[in-house]
């Protein structure tokens, strides 16, 4: 059994500095070929099962996930070596174990507030838990004691009109730096959970669009004349040229400080559970004098979900992702 000390793998004080690469894979042609083989895309709401929300002009599908590879052909890309030696030099961690890689497919847009990644939790991820309950649980600070150390290695393929990479490296307060396209086979390794980022607007502003009446199952199609169609009910409701579409490939790893820190989180004597988060979550808001009602049901219950999303969300002007 681990103890108290060994237990704790994410200090609070860390938060990676950022490392600019370029170029991110030695075969850009490959993940080209790869990003036109997983047409057709989902929405993000669609992907993350988030039933009856809206995800605008966001399109997604994973590689790789819980640490083994999903989508045929990924491998190399998955086990990309200058990406772990990377996160060791950021994390100052000697065991990376690369564990999810998705792509990101965004349509001209207005650009995104700022908000962080979804966090990594000992004992609950997005199949524990809702993917919706992640963010709130991650703004809360109330589980801290099991975070996971995540490296998220962002890399772009994109040479249309905005779509800046803007972030916080050293919080809110301080000036943010920005990775400005044309993006070809570059990245950012950063420390996403825990620093601050966003997207900028897509697009030239007339072609700017919010994309809310997009439904749930829509879905971006490559054609074979490599346009980028969005399909909703058999019907397409926009036809993009392939260079509008903002492309990324996220590649997220654990970045264990050693192999006794490594085995802690292997030993899931002290994971948090389903109702270990709602009781810490109640407990919080009880001390606060915030009202609530106990959940029916820990997914789906609507009244339990606004609450917890109203109470625990980014600072002002952030997004809750």
């Amino acid at each position: 059994m681990a103890t108290n000390n060994a237990r704790v793998i994410r200090p609070k004080t860390l938060l990676a500095p950022p490392m600019r690469m370029q170029p991110a894979f030695d075969n850009p042609e490959g993940i080209r070929a790869l990003l036109e083989k997983g047409s057709s895309y989902k929405t993000l709401a669609a992907v993350h099962k988030n039933v009856g929300e809206t995800s605008g002009g966001w399109f997604r599908n994973f590689w790789a996930l819980g640490e083994k590879v999903v989508f045929e052909g990924a491998e190399p890309y998955f086990y990309n070596q200058r990406f772990i030696d990377a996160a060791k030099k950021s994390f100052q961690a000697e065991v990376i174990r690369p564990v999810a890689m998705m792509t990101n497919l965004n349509l001209p847009a207005p650009g995104a507030p700022f908000h962080l990644d979804l966090p990594f939790f000992r004992g609950v991820q997005n199949r524990e838990v809702p993917s919706w309950m992640l963010a709130p649980m991650g703004y809360s600070g109330l589980f801290h004691e099991w975070a996971i150390p995540v490296a998220s290695a962002i890399s772009w393929f994109y040479e249309g009109v905005g779509g800046e990479f803007e972030y916080w490296p050293d919080g809110l307060s301080q000036p943010s730096l920005t990775e400005n396209p044309p993006y070809s086979n570059a990245c950012v390794l950063a420390d996403n959970e825990y620093m601050y980022h966003r997207v900028g607007a897509i697009g030239p502003k007339d072609q700017q669009n919010s994309y809310d009446d997009l439904g749930y199952d829509a879905l971006l199609e490559l054609t074979q004349d490599r346009r980028w169609d969005v399909v909703e009910d058999g019907i397409v409701k926009a036809s993009f040229d392939y260079d509008q579409v903002r492309i990324s490939v996220l590649w997220k790893a654990y970045c264990f400080k050693d192999e006794r820190e490594a085995r802690s989180f292997d030993d899931h004597s002290h994971d948090l559970t389903p109702q270990l988060v709602t009781d810490i979550l109640c407990a919080d808001m009880k001390s606060r004098g915030i009202g609530y009602k106990d959940p029916g049901d820990f997914a789906n219950d609507t009244v339990w979900k606004e609450k917890i999303l109203s109470v625990y969300s980014a600072p002002d002007g952030g997004a809750s992702y």
